[in-house]
């Protein structure tokens, strides 16, 4: 509405014009500044297409770079996990191979019927790791399957080793590394393989009539196929136990003796390249995987004949003319500037390929990006600076006419000097538009609403700022509030594990550095679950109170007092040795077990069992003197409960 209007005021003044000066003097400023837009507009084309062009080039150069290298992270990234793995193996290893293992062993794998071996499905489904004390617990192993085939040495107590270190290692290792890969799995050259594969029991699947030593990612890693005894990588091949696409990082280990013990291996799924390949791409163009020797690794048009061809499919069995020219370019710049990253002006394709190479395996990240690209954005830009200057030249002719009538420059002056006030701030604009103040025109109008806009702003700004000045000091109570509250236990007021810690820590580092004394006292209600199921979470609450008022009054303002969970509390005493803290506690349980509750009109009484450590050396950290500590605490509980331990 607002854009027809001022057409149809700029269609009423020009046909308004009646002086043959005024006409004149417009059209022939019309027609040089109409020349003048059609030249920039061409020289801007030119202009902007070599520069995008330019730009082109340096983002394919730090795109392709970057892509590779992110490409070739996840490839060295395995070869760095094999490492680490191989000298865990090699390090337990002499120990290990000498240990009897046919309990664990029977334990472990069961026969199959078959003439194989499997791991049991508890290794698979969830098993509960040896541990000695609750203390000590080890969490559960899971999502391990293993498979031994027929004809290997079943009865060999060092082959039995071999895979029971091998199990161990990669329940060890293989879930912190399964945010990166599918999988982490360790073969034996005489036909086993252990696999950590969340969610897919690879043994379970696996054919009886597997021939392991046979599979490409085993017989890769042999003397015969591997003699330098590297990290290598197979080419893309179909698991049909898996029933996934993928290539495979192999790492053999030999002992001190030449002796093939193991192969490590990780699997790199090939949805998993394929959508990091196809879905991170620039705009308008695409990206796709190959080998040297013509092999086509991943494109988004041959996703299907790259699965139908087992991997296999080369650059030439397709009739894509396009493609097969690509490559004969990719090739040509190979032999001449060598395995290097590269971009190519591509005149046959009308592209630019962009190359680099992946560590790892013998492959090659190209990026197309169509020269068509660059032409449609240059275009758009001549054409928007000629649609401005078309515009440029109305507005010029309106206030050429404008300024022949000589009765709107002076208000005109007088707007922007009332504008330039507000964008300073400055609302008072009556001195300013004192001479359009008294105008009845549209001058006279829009003066008064600028005058009422000026006031209106001004009362919002204020209003504004007064707002936010509130909301800011609700913001910092609400966050007051939150920090407190996310350091202090909620039922007893005491701080919280959190918070013991962070305040712990600081008075251990405190401690150090002036050598001065520091003792913890742990302590822990005996037989609270007894108060808890008698007489109700409730009456345990008040407790749980009575306790955190008694450690608060016995305790000094410097000494840091925290429940640590459930009836488990904390005490870190500054400047207090062994004895002195021993002292402490020793009221502390004399206080608590005097105290009496009324509960269903009967008398609860409490006592409590404590451990108490002191920093011995600089070398300890908080968690040793809790551990020492909590050692001694159920000390106290074996030997009776209601007692303090501080050896």
């Amino acid at each position: 509405m607002k854009i027809n209007k001022n057409f149809r005021t700029l269609h009423n003044v020009l046909t308004s014009i009646k002086k043959s000066l005024a006409k004149s003097t417009l059209i022939s400023m019309g027609i040089r500044i109409s020349i003048v837009v059609m030249v920039m507009s061409l020289l801007s084309y030119f202009h902007i297409l070599d520069n995008l062009k330019q730009q082109t080039l340096d983002k394919l150069e730090s795109y392709i770079m970057e892509r590779a290298q992110k490409e070739s992270a996840i490839f060295k990234l395995a070869e760095d996990n094999h490492t680490t793995f191989k000298q865990a193996f090699l390090e337990l290893w002499p120990e290990r191979k000498i240990a009897n293992a046919n309990p664990r062993f029977d334990q472990l794998f069961e026969n199959a019927g078959n003439g194989t071996l499997r791991l049991i499905p508890a290794t698979f489904l969830g098993l509960e790791r040896s541990h000695t004390s609750a203390s000590d617990y080890k969490g559960e192993s899971r999502w391990i399957s293993g498979f031994i085939g027929k004809g290997t040495p079943v009865t060999s107590n060092e082959f039995r080793n071999r895979a029971l270190l091998s199990y161990d290692l990669v329940d060890q290792f293989a879930h912190a590394w399964s945010n990166r890969f599918a999988n982490t799995y360790v073969s034996l050259p005489e036909g086993v393989n252990i696999v950590y594969w969340p969610y897919l029991n690879w043994a379970v699947g696996a054919n009886s009539d597997l021939d392991i030593p046979k599979e490409e990612w085993v017989y890769i890693a042999n003397k015969e196929h591997n003699p330098e005894r590297k990290s290598v990588w197979t080419g893309l091949y179909y698991d049909q136990t898996a029933d996934e696409w993928m290539v495979s990082c192999e790492t053999p280990v030999d002992d001190e003796n030449g002796q093939h013990l193991i192969n490590i291996g990780h699997d790199i799924l090939l949805n998993s390249v394929f959508q990091r390949v196809f879905d991170d791409h620039l705009e308008g163009a695409h990206n796709f995987i190959m080998r040297e020797d013509g092999r086509l690794i991943a494109h988004p048009l041959y996703v299907n004949q790259i699965r139908e061809a087992n991997g296999l499919l080369a650059i030439a069995e397709l009739a894509d003319e396009q493609i097969a020219s690509q490559y004969q370019s990719i090739l040509a710049s190979i032999n001449h500037h060598g395995r290097k990253p590269q971009i190519i002006d591509d005149d046959k394709s009308n592209a630019f390929i962009a190359i680099a190479p992946i560590q790892g395996p013998d492959w090659y990240f190209v990026t197309v990006y169509p020269k068509s690209l660059l032409a449609t954005p240059a275009q758009k830009t001549a054409q928007f600076i000629f649609i401005l200057g078309l515009i440029s030249l109305v507005v010029e002719l309106f206030m050429l006419y404008l300024v022949l009538l000589k009765k709107v420059l002076d208000p005109m002056r007088q707007f922007e000097a009332a504008s330039k006030l507000v964008s300073k701030g400055e609302y008072d604009l009556h001195s300013t538009l004192a001479d359009v103040n008294n105008r009845r025109d549209e001058v006279g109008r829009l003066s008064l609403a600028m005058l009422s806009m000026a006031d209106r702003i001004y009362q919002q700004n204020h209003s504004m700022e007064e707002t936010i000045k509130l909301r800011t000091n609700e913001l910092e109570k609400a966050k007051e509030m939150a920090e407190q509250q996310a350091r202090t236990d909620p039922l007893t007021g005491l701080a919280n594990r959190r918070s013991f810690f962070e305040l712990g820590s600081y008075a251990l580092e405190t401690a150090k550095r002036e050598a001065l004394d520091l003792a913890i006292i742990m302590l822990d209600l005996d037989k609270f679950k007894m108060i808890n199921d008698e007489y109700g979470h409730a009456v345990g609450d008040v407790v749980l109170k009575e306790v955190a008022n008694t450690l608060t009054i016995s305790i000094r303002a410097s000494d840091i007092c925290a429940r640590l969970g459930g009836e488990e509390f904390a005490i870190l005493l500054c400047n207090t040795d062994l004895h002195g803290a021993a002292l402490v506690a020793e009221k502390i349980r004399t206080s608590l077990s005097m105290i009496v509750i009324s509960a269903n009109e009967e008398k609860i009484q409490f006592t409590a069992s404590f451990g108490v450590a002191q920093l011995a050396n600089t070398s300890e950290q908080l968690d040793d003197l809790l551990k020492l500590a909590d050692e001694r605490l159920y000390q106290a509980k074996n030997s009776g409960r209601n007692r303090v331990v501080t050896q």
